[in-house]
């Protein structure tokens, strides 16, 4: 089996990078038509220069989570294979109601939307993270459901592995790291602080990133006067893992708006996968993999006063922490290493290429 991975995405964004690793696993040969830095014509024309070479040697034509939204229109244009589209999210979606850049009944929207229908129309197989993401581009964008596929996102099983920590002092410590972005809540995890340093609890939480919120963030801790939260700037995901090491619990997505009930976070599995337990907004699709109060802890989306309680609850409990924690890894090693999302991944591509693949 040979797929042509094709688009401007990333090859070092942990989706891609888990993807590729898995395919590489089960022995499934990949040849890359990649190209960065460009938009418009220019990445196009690259792109299909590029790809000219390769049409011939390929079984699937794979478009990789990229920046450009019409290059599903190009592929189908140029391949002369079945077209697997991987967006990850939906733009309209994102851009209206998660990130609120445009208004719902703006020519703005309709154009997002036009363009999420229009690269759902020219695909052959459409893959996304989640069953109920899956089911959203189902009813929003009339895509028949044999025509989509869900791959849980999973974590880099050579990246996040779980670490011994020195013992440290009595101070419970709570971890985010993200692009603080609305679906993320990071509001909710500000005001969440804020509650428990009024009832005197010995808690610290760090947030690391930046983004959209990250300033609205500072500026509330701020005016808020919270003085148990450290921020700090975007690092390397393998400086990201000390953070998490030295947790008692991580934080996945809390915020209140719609796309929060259809995905399950990176940082979910990525705590999971070093045995430690996270809150996430209880929501259709976490429920999907995992089981609130066994490895995942679940509160309502944007309530900063359930955050504060289940930490102060855990506070009180550190065993329920910890076997929360090894349950979680029980989970992510059950559906999210990189073999086991190349195996969902290589399952995809059968559907698709309508045979069975020969696998290491």
């Amino acid at each position: 089996m040979t797929i042509c991975y094709f688009g401007d995405y990333n090859s070092e964004y942990s989706r891609t990078k888990i993807i590729l690793k898995g395919l590489a696993l089960h022995g499934v040969k990949v040849l890359h038509v990649n190209v960065r830095g460009k938009k418009g014509v220019g990445l196009f024309w690259e792109l299909y220069q590029k790809h000219k070479e390769l049409k011939e040697h390929y079984d699937v034509l794979f478009i990789g989570v990229g920046d450009s939204r019409l290059t599903p229109l190009l592929a189908h244009m140029i391949a002369r294979a079945p077209v697997l589209w991987e967006p990850l999210f939906s733009i309209y979606d994102n851009w209206v109601f998660d990130r609120k850049l445009a208004s719902p009944h703006s020519l703005k929207a309709l154009w997002y939307w036009f363009i999420d229908w229009l690269d759902c129309k020219v695909s052959d197989l459409i893959i996304l993270d989640t069953k109920a993401n899956a089911e959203y581009f189902h009813h929003e964008f009339g895509v028949p459901m044999k025509k989509l596929n869900w791959i849980y996102i999973g974590a880099d099983d050579e990246t996040f592995i779980p670490q011994k920590v020195v013992s440290k002092n009595d101070v419970f410590e709570v971890e985010f790291h993200g692009k603080y972005i609305p679906v993320q809540g990071p509001e909710v995890i500000v005001r969440g602080a804020k509650a428990l340093q009024e009832h005197g609890a010995h808690v610290h939480f760090t947030m690391i990133g930046s983004g959209q919120e990250g300033k609205r963030a500072q500026l509330l801790a701020h005016e808020l006067q919270v003085k148990n939260i450290t921020f700090l700037p975007f690092m390397p995901i393998e400086e990201v893992t000390k953070y998490v090491a030295a947790a008692d619990v991580c934080i996945g997505l809390i915020g209140d708006v719609p796309r929060v009930a259809r995905a399950i976070p990176n940082k979910l599995y990525e705590a999971a996968a070093m045995g430690k337990p996270s809150i996430n907004a209880d929501t259709p699709a976490l429920r999907e993999l995992f089981t609130p109060g066994n490895d995942v802890i679940a509160i309502p989306q944007g309530d900063h006063n359930a955050l504060a309680a289940v930490i102060a609850d855990l506070m009180q409990h550190p065993q329920k922490a910890k076997d929360i924690g090894t349950a979680a890894r029980e989970t992510y090693l059950k559906w999210g290493t990189n073999k086991e999302v190349g195996k969902q991944t290589l399952t995809a591509l059968e559907g698709l290429v309508g045979r069975k693949i020969d696998c290491k």
